[in-house]
């Protein structure tokens, strides 16, 4: 990765891009399975699972927030922990939260928006220990589902990645150290597995703790797999022109992806049947070629697809809800056929970018604007570093 300035604005090509398409598979796949919810037979025509774009997001997010971290360490020779947290939480916070309130006050309370059975086992089996959950953003072990709010789930995963990664980074400072402890994060669901395994952990605790906690380290290792990548690439650009820059190879990247696609949807009939962590390698692929490589063909800088990818976090939080309300308008206009599919269809895309883009611009923006950027750090390590050599001076 290139070092800058600290006047200059870290970007990376055609991310935006990677981000609007992971946005729209969430929110399209997410249309049938709001119909299954209301008990409605559906025949599911995306062979694309919503989990396959949450896996882009990860990888993604893994190698962004890894590369910027490395770049803040070379410029600061520092990683301020306290400066990355404030950040994470003021882009990821607000709008968590303003769906999970959505969620439990106001969407599961309008009739026309109930959803069958869930919306009303939701107030009957909340509890103290429930809305803790929620509201410290820690994993979901009791199943409590939130109707229109559960996409929650991923916001949670990366949460408690990122409270341990850039500790990782600045800890590890030697390649190699750093390298071995994030693949044990990305293998640690079956180093766990093997460890209950060996010590008979499944006889001391319960079945229905373990499995979720097997299941969560496989998500945080598709992060990892993300940061497995951004440090293969850092200061190795020759490492990564010898293979990963082959034009060969980001072809039968992008077909293999679209063969496991196929085979889960098509043949095996199970979106799981590929461990995510197999896609996020492969998407781990492409964000490295979209992001450095100038002869990349996955060229995504198109005005749309930068502003879906602007408001990509919207469009995924808020998706859920839209889809709900789009679909009330169409069942009571268009009661069956494919008339009802073809107005749901258009008006979830819409109404989601619609409420993403007036949140991104009217409610989120107000936080991003109060994070501490390069440019403070370099001048407070700049302040540092003068108070320190001004007292051995003295």
């Amino acid at each position: 990765m290139k070092k800058i300035s600290s006047q200059e604005r870290v970007y990376f090509p055609n991310l935006n891009g990677l981000r609007a398409i992971g946005a729209c598979i969430v929110m399209i796949g997410h249309i049938d399975f709001i119909k299954m919810l209301w008990g409605i037979q559906v025949n599911q025509w995306f062979p694309i699972p919503g989990k396959i774009g949450v896996g882009l997001f990860f990888s993604l997010s893994g190698f962004l927030i890894t590369s910027l971290l490395f770049n803040e360490l070379e410029i600061t020779h520092t990683i301020r922990l306290k400066d990355f947290y404030i950040r994470r939480i003021l882009r990821i916070w607000p709008l968590y939260y303003m769906i999970v309130l959505l969620g439990i006050f106001v969407l599961n309370r309008i009739p026309a928006l109930k959803i069958p059975l869930l919306s009303d086992r939701m107030y009957q089996t909340m509890d103290f220990l429930k809305i803790l959950n929620i509201a410290l953003i820690i994993p979901n072990f009791t199943h409590f589902y939130i109707p229109y709010s559960d996409q929650r789930w991923s916001i949670i995963v990366e949460e408690q990645f990122y409270l341990i990664q850039p500790a990782i980074l600045r800890i590890f400072r030697k390649r190699k150290t750093l390298l071995i402890v994030l693949l044990v994060l990305v293998f640690s669901s079956e180093i766990l597995r093997l460890l209950a395994l060996g010590l008979h952990l499944d006889k001391h605790i319960s079945t229905n703790f373990l499995d979720p906690t097997y299941e969560q380290l496989k998500y945080l290792g598709c992060i990892a797999v993300g940061c497995v990548f951004s440090v293969l690439y850092y200061k190795r650009e020759s490492l990564t022109r010898n293979f990963l820059y082959r034009k060969y190879t980001q072809i039968l990247v992008l077909l293999i992806l679209i063969a496991c696609t196929l085979i889960s949807f098509y043949v095996v009939h199970n979106e799981e049947y590929f461990d995510y962590r197999i896609y996020c390698f492969l998407f781990s692929i492409v964000v490295v070629n979209a992001a450095q490589n100038p002869k990349t063909i996955y060229r995504l800088e198109h005005p749309v697809l930068n502003f879906l990818g602007k408001i990509s976090y919207g469009i995924y939080m808020y998706h859920m809800a839209c889809i709900g309300i789009a679909y009330y308008f169409a069942r009571s206009f268009f009661p069956t056929g494919v008339v009802q599919e073809i107005v749901l269809f258009i008006l979830s895309v819409t109404l989601t970018i619609f409420v993403s883009w007036i949140s991104f611009t009217y409610f989120e923006s107000f936080f991003l604007k109060l994070k501490p950027g390069l440019q403070s750090l370099v001048n407070r390590a700049t302040r540092q570093k003068g108070s320190g050599q001004q007292q051995a001076a003295s």
